[in-house]
């Protein structure tokens, strides 16, 4: 928020369900193919400042899942007009298969602990839920498949898992991308590895731009004077990015005015001389 503010950026942090504490009223939390939230939180914001330069957006890990689902979903219709992702995960499957294997499995169980925790706050909600839904296996979920199986895929009317991680994947989003688009992410990510990573779609959009660090994990771009407390580098870069895309919007807008205001002078002038 601090770096934000320091971009001359006004910043509003979107909390998923049940994340940050935040209540849960329906037995639904969020998923990886779930827009919903996203395309609510967006519209509310630009209600709330219709006066902006422009209306940016940023995802980090999962939520830079979903937000490029999103924009994929919207294409030229969103009224983002500009928007970051960090340490996508894009392909589910991949990035699944991943954390099955050696180190990386205790990220997979941490993550699983995670989901328990945020579900054991609102447990009451899924009480009597018939089958498919099996909350009372939850607590016994090792994995994020296993967690998935229990509840996630029942909520958003997915048959299986497999389904699920390949329908939800923001690499199948990418080609529709139409705003520019700044994706971040680093070779030794084991949540969001490289093989995930769709180059030829990202290369092929225009409105997409690619950055590959061969360091930072997972969100763990800590190098540099703020390291290791203060914001990562990339905040900088982000920001730094999304100035410069917003000023370039604003003078196209500005020679598209202009050009619009010279047609219809044109125009005017023209009629004026055709009728005397």
């Amino acid at each position: 928020m601090q770096s934000a503010r320091q971009a001359g950026i006004r910043a509003v942090v979107f909390n998923s369900r049940g994340t940050a504490d935040s209540p849960v009223i329906t037995p639904q939390f969020y998923s990886a193919s779930f827009t919903g939230d996203t395309r609510e939180v967006i519209a509310h914001v630009g209600r709330c400042y219709p006066h902006s330069r422009a209306l940016l957006a940023a995802g980090w890990s999962l939520g830079a899942n979903i937000l490029l689902r999103y924009l994929g979903e919207e294409g030229a219709a969103t009224p983002l007009r500009a928007a970051v992702s960090m340490c996508n995960p894009f392909n589910l499957s991949v990035s699944n298969q991943g954390l099955t294997r050696g180190f990386n499995r205790i990220y997979d169980l941490n993550l699983a602990r995670s989901l328990q925790r945020i579900f054991a706050k609102h447990a009451l909600l899924w009480t009597g839920m018939p089958p498919p839904f099996r909350p009372d296996e939850v607590p016994l979920a090792s994995t994020i498949r296993e967690f998935d199986d229990c509840i996630t895929i029942h909520s958003f009317g997915w048959r299986t898992v497999d389904e699920y991680y390949r329908g939800s994947s923001s690499s199948l989003s990418v080609p529709r991308i139409a705003i520019p688009t700044l994706c971040i992410q680093a070779l030794d990510d084991p949540i969001a590895p490289k093989e995930a990573t769709p180059f030829a779609a990202l290369r092929e959009n225009s409105n997409c731009v690619l950055v590959m660090t061969l360091t930072g994990g997972h969100l763990g771009w800590v190098a540099g004077p703020d390291a290791p407390f203060g914001a990562p580098w990339t905040d900088k870069v982000m920001f730094e990015w999304l100035n410069n895309v917003v000023l370039e919007l604003m003078q196209a807008d500005l020679q598209a005015t202009t050009d619009s205001q010279l047609a219809d002078l044109m125009n005017v002038t023209t009629s004026a001389k055709m009728t005397a």
